[in-house]
């Protein structure tokens, strides 16, 4: 099994990709003819962007589901919530709004419990601006009659899924403690 160690450096290259990704979006013809080629050779009749809704699924998969439970496993869950809100201001991403259903979701552990959730039981609708995560509760009381739904915009996505990142840097690397996160103009941090 992976340590959180490990795992975190995963999430860092899938974040390393993720702006790779954005940066080739931008470059110009020579990149976009080498990403037109390849969706032929896929038998796509059109070239789609490298930010798409998939992108942000796998990240925020790799970064809420994968590196969330590492941290669970060595018992680094309390430490990673109480870095949060702080990491969350520092990206300007605020706790959501797009709240519908019976759950209370007010804290940032509650957020991510659903977002978690509803990713790893296949709970994600994506439209071409949002995703909606769904969560029930229908194994523990209280049980929930009908499902708990959050919409994050695309960039919201991304900006927790990276906030996970860095909350979890001062923990795993207490001498490397997130001190020039600043969100840049996609919403991701530059660190």
């Amino acid at each position: 099994m992976n340590t959180a160690k490990e795992r975190y450096h995963f999430a860092k290259l899938a974040l390393f990709n993720v702006r790779l990704m954005r940066s080739l979006q931008e470059a110009g013809p020579p990149v976009s003819e080498i990403i037109t080629r390849e969706a032929q050779t896929n038998g796509m009749q059109d070239a789609p962007s490298l930010l798409h809704q998939g992108t942000f699924l796998q990240f925020s998969y790799t970064c809420l589901v994968w590196l969330w439970e590492s941290a669970k496993i060595e018992k680094l869950e309390d430490a990673l919530l109480n870095e949060l809100p702080a990491v969350a201001a520092k990206l300007d991403l605020l706790l959501p709004k797009a709240v519908n259903g019976e759950r209370k979701v007010d804290d940032w552990k509650s957020v991510v419990r659903l977002i978690r959730n509803a990713l790893g039981h296949g709970r994600v609708e994506a439209s071409e601006t949002h995703f909606i995560f769904a969560d029930q509760n229908t194994y523990r009381k209280p049980k929930e009659l009908n499902p708990t739904y959050l919409s994050l915009t695309w960039p919201e996505t991304l900006k927790l899924s990276e906030a996970i990142i860095h909350s979890l840097t001062p923990i795993l690397w207490p001498e490397s403690a997130n001190k020039t996160i600043q969100a840049d103009a996609f919403g991701a941090a530059d660190c």
